[in-house]
């Protein structure tokens, strides 16, 4: 796994403790409430350098679907929020969505608008 992927999945956990903090803070001072603000900006200036190698549809639907699986998860055992089985489908949906996207990355030729290179005649 590269340097980049490594980021990308720092910048994921990361997410998922800033959400986590948002619902733990909700009672607490401001000044604990600034907590998730600075996670989130961290967050994303991670997301930023995997996008430097990353094309940015993957690593954004990377950093997404798995911050939203992660929060689910979170959610479910730090707060005993309910996870369903259609939600559980639903989560693995989109594990499934992420591998998809990611395998067709720098596989076979880019076709374009128009371009009708690749197609079955």
């Amino acid at each position: 796994m590269s340097f980049h992927w490594l980021i990308l999945l720092a910048a994921i956990a990361v997410e998922i403790v800033a959400t986590a903090a948002l619902k733990s803070v909700v009672s607490a001072p401001w000044l604990l409430g600034l907590l998730p603000l600075v996670l989130i900006a961290l967050s994303f200036a991670l997301l930023s350098i995997a996008l430097r190698v990353i094309p940015m549809a993957v690593a954004y639907a990377v950093w997404e679907g798995l911050g939203i699986v992660g929060i689910a998860v979170a959610g479910h055992i730090l707060f005993g929020e309910h996870l369903s089985p259609e939600r559980a489908m639903a989560l693995a949906a989109i594990i499934a969505g992420i591998v998809l996207l990611e395998r067709g990355v720098g596989h076979g030729p880019d076709i374009g608008p128009g371009d009708d290179a690749g197609r079955l005649a």
